[in-house]
């Protein structure tokens, strides 16, 4: 087996551009993307999606929370980050009443140099949504970021059906120890972000997951 110590963190500064490849079939499913004004939510989608963006450990495809989501898109999405935007996608996101993705453009476990690196294609995006549709989908929810992952997508082959699970992708390559520091590393860069924007409801702050809670314990169980 590979020397799990042997793989450094990559660089995650290599974010892909342009629009989302996945966005029109995102439309064709009766769906939204949530862009840079929170303003132009359009209220009647049958479900939401943030547009992410990266090359690491974000998943490619998640179920998430109001408040999550607003910190994902506070991460990704507007043309400029400010308290009045974040606290009002919340507030709208809440009264929606429908399903909010974070979809993900760009690839699991890059750079593409680093072993196991996945590609998210359009097309897993496509059969993942038309999963949604006829609630075909098997959730959990991530031990790391607390978002709900498809964990059983019925005729999805075994390589993407474990991208869907990054800390899965990167345990097969033995990247373990990477993975576990670039979770912490996202975590504070997102508390950073949080602690930039004072005001910021403290819902969203509170999606950060950073600094880590002590867990209590009692002997014996």
């Amino acid at each position: 087996m590979a020397d799990p110590y042997a793989t450094v963190a990559p660089d995650l500064s290599g974010r892909p551009t342009g629009p989302p490849p996945y966005e029109d079939a995102v439309i064709e499913r009766g769906g939204a993307l949530v862009g840079a004004d929170p303003a132009d939510v359009e209220a009647d989608a049958r479900f939401f999606v943030i547009p992410c963006r990266g090359v690491g450990t974000l998943a490619p495809f998640a179920r998430v929370k109001p408040d999550l989501a607003t910190l994902l898109w506070l991460e990704h999405a507007p043309a400029e980050r400010s308290v009045a935007g974040g606290n009002a996608l919340l507030s709208t996101l809440r009264g929606l009443g429908a399903p909010v993705l974070a979809i993900k453009q760009g690839c699991v476990g890059g750079p593409p140099d680093r072993p196991g690196c996945f590609v998210v294609e359009a097309d897993l995006i496509a059969a993942l949504l038309a999963g949604l549709g006829r609630s075909a989908l098997t959730w959990e929810v991530d031990p790391d970021f607390g978002y709900e992952l498809p964990s059983d997508v019925p005729g999805l082959e075994a390589v993407s059906a474990r991208a869907l699970l990054p800390r899965l992708l990167y345990a097969d390559h033995d990247r373990v120890y990477e993975h576990a520091d670039l979770v912490a590393r996202k975590k504070r860069e997102r508390f950073e972000l949080v602690e930039s924007l004072p005001g910021l409801a403290p819902e969203i702050a509170a999606a950060a997951g950073w600094p880590p809670r002590a867990t209590h314990w009692r002997e014996g169980n």
